[in-house]
């Protein structure tokens, strides 16, 4: 099938782009509250008749915490391994992976989706192999007949700022679908001078984006970690303002004189304020002068419900409350799961939704490699390194008596240790066979030999 004629292309992205556009405005709106860089509406409520103080107060006082909510579950997501059903070692579009650096790209594509409720991975024929790239949602949108169900989208729309040769600022459009990639520029993000510039080929059969959703519902709602969190993360904010408001002007004891005689002449007036040392000793002769303080505003109460929201964001984010709040004071490592087992429910969870996205972008590598069994493999599967905090003693123990009771394979065993990575079992594996097993193994050490060198 041919690709689309330019003014196809051109009316095919002018049909998409309010959509897109819309889009595009509530990414940004959402990503602000990520970073923590409000826009005015969204800052603090301040009194109407303010100060410069008051308004620097109010910029201190913003912290991103959904940010924060995003980091914390985001750093126990890491894939390490891609195998087929029937392999114990890593499947050939593994080499893809690696090629493209994903160990380190796949930790924004998770947060970017995290963040913003989608993000998305380009596949690409490459040289040699095929080119994997993540894209923000505020970038890219995809099109779906059925977001819910379809694995694949109809069309794909990336808009960007460029800066070009001559300085001046237009945006640049890519238009994806099943044949080519379109390359489009426009004077605007409106569309307008909207000029075809090229298109490149691809000839893959399918849109070649894969999306990252964080959570998907039936009709195809995608929801992020920091939008249904807004107004509590706000809520948070605003007691950080309360609260610098009254230590900045009232946690102080304030000192009165009561019955002191009103200044008559210009000195006295200027000298009406009393300045004292620590030394110095007030005396009134009239016998009805009263000195006194008043006490200052307890922060007590503001502290209270400062930490009181934070651990409602906890425990409507499954986010261990001593990731917010950092209270940790002797705790055991059954102490500390039990404390972080919402967040593991919730990896796990995240493990089979961004799975499951990791393993089409795998197919559609092999696919594009020529690998057709690899492609229509669809029992392969990513492996998750296990970030789950468990003391190195109490996983041994368990590993071990799996393996003697129930005389489950130790070098499956080895994937679970607390702090191994794939390279580490991979080259445990490379010793053990250049040492001819675990018997031989123990024969070279009983006879104070060293194991083969790897």
């Amino acid at each position: 099938m041919p690709p689309m004629k330019p003014s196809d292309a051109e009316i095919l992205l002018r049909t998409y782009l309010p959509a897109w556009r819309k889009n595009h405005e509530h990414i940004e709106w959402v990503d602000r509250w990520y970073r923590g860089a409000l826009d005015l509406a969204d800052k603090p409520t301040i009194p109407k008749a303010t100060t410069k103080e008051y308004r620097e107060l109010r910029d201190r006082s913003l912290t991103p915490w959904l940010r924060y909510v995003v980091r914390s579950l985001a750093q126990g997501l890491y894939v390490e391994g891609y195998r087929r059903s029937d392999q114990p070692e890593n499947a050939g579009a593994w080499t893809v992976w690696q090629r493209n650096g994903m160990d380190a790209r796949q930790i924004p594509i998770h947060r970017g989706a995290m963040a913003h409720g989608v993000s998305y991975v380009t596949v690409s024929p490459g040289d040699p192999l095929p080119v994997l790239r993540g894209v923000s949602a505020r970038k890219m949108m995809a099109f779906y007949q059925d977001p819910a169900e379809d694995e694949w989208p109809m069309y794909a729309l990336r808009g960007e700022p460029i800066t070009g040769s001559d300085g001046k600022r237009y945006w640049r459009f890519r238009l994806y679908d099943d044949q080519a990639i379109y390359t489009l520029d426009a004077n605007d993000e409106n569309g307008d001078g909207l000029r075809f510039i090229d298109h490149k080929l691809h000839n893959a059969g399918e849109c070649p984006v894969v999306r990252f959703a964080n959570e998907i519902d039936l009709d195809g709602r995608t929801d992020g970690e920091v939008e249904p969190n807004i107004e509590l993360a706000g809520r948070i904010d605003q007691d950080t303002f309360d609260r610098l408001v009254v230590q900045r002007f009232g946690a102080w004891l304030v000192r009165y004189i009561a019955g002191l005689a009103k200044p008559e002449t210009d000195e006295e007036r200027r000298a009406q304020k009393i300045r004292l040392s620590v030394e110095d000793i007030l005396i009134a002769e009239d016998p009805d002068t009263k000195f006194g303080t008043l006490p200052a505003t307890p922060l007590d109460g503001y502290i209270k419900a400062r930490d009181s929201d934070i651990r409602d964001l906890a425990v409507v984010t499954q986010t261990p409350p001593q990731d917010l709040l950092g209270q940790m004071i002797n705790l055991s490592a059954e102490a500390l799961a039990a404390a972080e087992a919402g967040r593991t429910r919730k990896w796990q969870e995240r493990k089979h939704t961004f799975g499951e996205s990791h393993e089409q972008v795998m197919r559609f590598s092999a696919h594009l490699m020529g690998d057709s069994e690899g492609a229509a493999d669809f029992s392969a599967q990513v492996a998750w390194r296990d970030m789950e905090s468990r003391s190195l003693a109490q996983a041994a123990d368990a590993l071990g008596k799996l393996a003697s009771m129930l005389n489950v394979p130790a070098e499956i065993l080895w994937e679970k240790i607390p702090g191994f990575t794939q390279q580490d079992v991979e080259r445990a594996k490379e010793v053990l066979r250049s040492s001819g097993g675990i018997e031989g193994l123990l024969r070279e050490l009983s006879e104070g030999q060293q194991p083969a060198a790897v």
